[in-house]
């Protein structure tokens, strides 16, 4: 997060009254942000039955990343940390991100990525009948709002930047660090950004 939020103020560049979407809320990295960035909106998935837009009785503003509530062209910036993969449709997800931006807009995400990797290997998928079927062992992430594991449906390859492309962004690319300095350590590190 240290490394994330470093990154942040490099690449993206924020000003204080920009308009950004995050797709999480009760995590300490949005409510770091949210000390910074006076137009912040951050959201998680709360389940089917609530609608986009809607707020909890614990106060979370529920949002489905492949069916965004927003108005087009209502961001300046979105951010999406380890999100995407747990997304079975995620092209969706990267449309409607496309979608909520402003022209020259930008949009930084984590996934699981593998650098030696053309294409985005699927470890799950749905069938007509809303069966999951497992291509490789089930893989499960933490989930910040229910302490319980979600499921990861893609590793991503460099055929997501491809994807994103098509959608309609003007540029994206990968960053990766390493810093004894500012102790980011553990190997490489992968930010991807994209610029509408």
């Amino acid at each position: 997060m240290r490394a994330v939020t470093h990154f942040f103020d490099i690449e993206m560049q924020p000003y204080s009254l920009e308009r950004i979407y995050i797709t999480e809320q009760v995590t300490p990295f949005f409510r770091y942000l949210s000390q910074r960035q006076k137009n912040l909106v951050g959201s998680e998935f709360l389940g089917e039955a609530m609608e986009g837009g809607s707020v909890s009785d614990a106060g979370i503003r529920h949002e489905d990343i492949t069916s965004l509530s927003f108005s087009d062209k209502s961001f300046d910036k979105v951010i999406s940390l380890d999100v995407l993969e747990h997304v079975y449709h995620y092209y969706r997800a990267f449309e409607e991100c496309f979608r909520i931006l402003k022209p020259g807009g930008r949009m930084l995400w984590t996934v699981p990525f593998g650098p030696g990797y053309r294409d985005n290997s699927v470890r799950a998928s749905i069938n007509d009948s809303g069966e999951i079927i497992h291509h490789y062992p089930a893989e499960y992430h933490g989930d910040p709002v229910t302490g319980k594991g979600v499921l990861c449906y893609t590793h991503f390859g460099w055929q997501m930047l491809d994807q994103v492309r098509e959608i309609g962004f003007s540029d994206a690319y990968l960053t990766c660090f390493y810093s004894e300095e500012f102790g980011y350590l553990g190997g490489d590190h992968y930010m991807f950004v994209a610029v509408k």
